[in-house]
C-alpha cells in the first residue's frame, strides 16, 4: 500500500511527464472546455425541466 506522499510523487511525476510530451493545456483552453461543459449540461437540463425558472 503506499503512502500519501509516494502517491503525490507519482501524481507529479504523471504531469510533469505529460508536459514534457506536450500534453498540457493553458488556462484559457481549460476555461473554454470547462464553460462548454456548463453550457451542455444546462441545456440539457433546460430540456428536462430540472432548470431553475428565470
Amino acid at each position: 500500500m503506499m503512502s500519501e506522499e509516494e502517491r503525490l510523487v507519482k501524481i507529479l511525476q504523471l504531469s510533469h511527464s505529460q508536459i514534457l510530451a506536450g500534453k498540457s493545456y493553458s488556462q484559457e483552453e481549460a476555461e473554454r472546455f470547462l464553460d462548454q461543459r456548463l453550457y451542455e449540461f444546462r441545456d440539457k437540463m433546460v430540456g428536462t425541466g430540472v432548470a431553475e425558472p428565470c
